[in-house]
């Protein structure tokens, strides 16, 4: 019987962590939006670049907040493949500067494309997606350890 653990793959193993990360990111986010503190979704990002505006009725905003965790799992795939291969240990802080770094190149990425939808932030919602931010990319490399020691087990390493 062939044996396949996709866990094995790198790829797969970064993408399932940015996915889990991108989870947490957007309870936090959700939770600003629905308490108030802030009007700015992370899912109206995907909604721009998806559909050229904010994302209207239930049917974009799920498939927005659908890509928006895709694109979260594909910056795991980044963090697992570039940052980790060349710096070891210490995954929690790397983790949160790489969440701090992608949400400030995003943020800038905004503005250089020049998208009105996207280049205006009030505080509430700034600071609501740097700890956002910040809850990304800690879970995100909690959760790439996590994946690693359980192939570590199932190897017997």
């Amino acid at each position: 019987m062939i044996e396949i653990n996709l866990l094995k793959d790198k790829m797969i193993s970064g993408f399932l962590a940015g996915c889990i990360g991108a989870l947490a990111m957007n309870i936090i986010d959700w939770i600003g939006y629905l308490a108030g503190f802030h009007q700015e979704q992370l899912l109206d990002w995907s909604g721009v670049l998806i559909y050229g505006s904010v994302p209207s009725g239930f049917a974009e905003t799920l498939f927005a907040q659908l890509a928006q965790i895709s694109f979260g799992g594909f910056i795991g795939i980044t963090f697992y493949g570039f940052f980790l291969k060349w710096l070891k240990g210490n995954h929690f802080v790397k983790g949160w500067i790489y969440g701090i770094l992608s949400w400030f190149f995003i943020y800038a990425f905004s503005m250089l494309f020049d998208k009105p939808e996207m280049n205006f932030h009030a505080f509430p919602a700034a600071f609501s997606h740097f700890l956002s931010a910040s809850v990304y990319g800690i879970v995100m490399s909690l959760a790439l350890r996590w994946l690693e020691q359980g192939v570590a087990r199932s190897s017997g390493k």
